[in-house]
C-alpha cells in the first residue's frame, strides 16, 4: 500500500529527523568523564527498520516499507577544571534513507556538544554520587533538498540543553537520570512549497542502569521517554505531538586496553506519530 506524499510529510518525516537532529543523545555511561587530557574517537553503525506506521497513538498502517543506515563519527576530549572536569564533542552523521521508495542519501547535521561533570559529592569504597550537564548545537550542514519527500538534513538550528542530576556509582552497578530539552528554528523552505516548519521543544527524561560483570565487560537497560515536537505548518498546527518511548539493551567490551566495543538493540515501545522504530547498532571507542 502506497501512502500520499503530504501523509509522509507530516506522519514520518518530521518524527523521524528529530532525533538526527540531536545525535549525540546519551548512551549508558556517558555521563561519566574520562580522566584530564583524555581523547577519545568513536564510530557508530545503526540499522534501524520499520513496519508499523501510527497517528494519533492509532496504527494506521503494519505494512510500511522503512529502513535507515547510519555511520556517526565522534571526537572527544577531556580537560581537568580542578576537580571539575569539561569536555567538548564534534559529531558528525551520514545517511542512507528510504521509506516507501523515497530516498536520501548523505552528511546529516554537524553537532558539537560540551560538558561539564562536577567533582564527587560523595565518594566512599562502596558508593559515589556525582552531577553532569551538557549543551548540544546542531548545525544545518546536512544534505537536505526541500523537493524531497525525505531528507538526512534538517535545514535548522537545534539548541539542546541537558541535565543528569544523578549519577550513582557503586563497584558494580552504576545508575543514571538525564533530562533533556530540545529547541528549534525554523525550517522556512520545508516541502515543495518553501512552506514554513516550527516545533516545538521536545522534552527527553533518560534511564540508565549498567552492571559490571566483570572489570572489561559490562551490560545494561535504559529507558528513553520523549514528549512535545509538535508542528505547526506555514502556522497550521499538525497534531503530532510526540508521547514516544523506548527501551535500549547494551553490552560494552573492553576488546584492548585502549579499543571498547559496545553493542546495543533499541526497540520503541510506544509512538504516537509516525513510523515505529527498532535499530540494532555497534560503537567502536578508540581512547588515547
Amino acid at each position: 500500500m502506497k501512502i500520499k506524499p503530504i501523509i509522509i510529510s507530516i506522519l514520518f518525516v518530521i518524527p523521524l529527523l528529530l532525533p538526527l537532529s540531536a545525535l549525540a543523545e546519551n548512551d549508558p555511561r556517558d555521563s561519566i568523564a574520562a580522566p584530564d587530557g583524555t581523547s577519545i574517537f568513536l564510530f557508530y553503525y545503526r540499522q534501524y527498520s520499520g513496519e508499523e506506521l501510527y497517528a494519533g497513538g492509532d496504527k494506521i498502517n503494519s505494512n510500511i516499507d522503512y529502513s535507515l543506515n547510519m555511520a556517526i563519527f565522534r571526537y572527544a576530549h577531556f580537560v581537568g577544571l580542578g576537580d571539575w572536569t569539561w569536555s567538548y564533542d564534534v559529531v558528525q552523521p551520514v545517511g542512507d534513507l528510504d521509506f516507501e521508495g523515497n530516498s536520501s542519501s548523505g552528511l546529516g547535521d554537524t553537532t558539537i556538544a560540551t560538558h561539564i561533570n562536577t567533582p564527587f559529592f560523595f565518594q566512599s569504597d562502596d558508593l559515589s554520587y556525582m552531577m553532569s550537564a551538557g549543551f548540544y548545537l546542531s548545525a544545518p550542514t546536512g544534505d537536505y533538498h526541500s523537493d524531497k519527500v525525505v531528507n538526512i538534513g534538517c535545514n535548522r538550528w537545534t539548541y539542546k540543553l541537558e541535565y543528569t542530576p544523578v549519577i550513582l556509582q557503586t563497584k558494580a552497578i552504576t545508575l543514571e537520570f538525564t533530562g533533556d530539552v530540545t529547541f528549534y528554528t525554523d525550517n522556512d523552505d520545508y516541502g515543495a512549497s518553501s512552506a514554513d516548519l516550527e516545533t516545538d521543544p521536545l522534552f527527553s527524561l533518560q534511564t540508565h542502569l549498567t552492571y559490571n560483570v566483570t572489570d572489561a565487560f559490562w551490560i545494561g537497560a535504559s529507558h528513553y521517554y520523549y514528549s512535545g515536537a509538535e508542528n505547526e505548518i506555514d502556522g497550521i498546527s499538525q497534531n503530532d505531538e510526540a508521547d514516544n518511548q523506548a527501551l535500549r539493551f547494551t553490552a560494552s567490551f573492553n576488546v584492548a586496553s585502549n579499543v571498547i566495543l559496545m553493542l546495543q538493540y533499541n526497540t520503541e515501545i510506544e509512538r504516537d506519530n509516525g513510523v515505529k522504530q527498532n535499530w540494532f547498532g555497534t560503537r567502536i571507542a578508540y581512547v588515547w
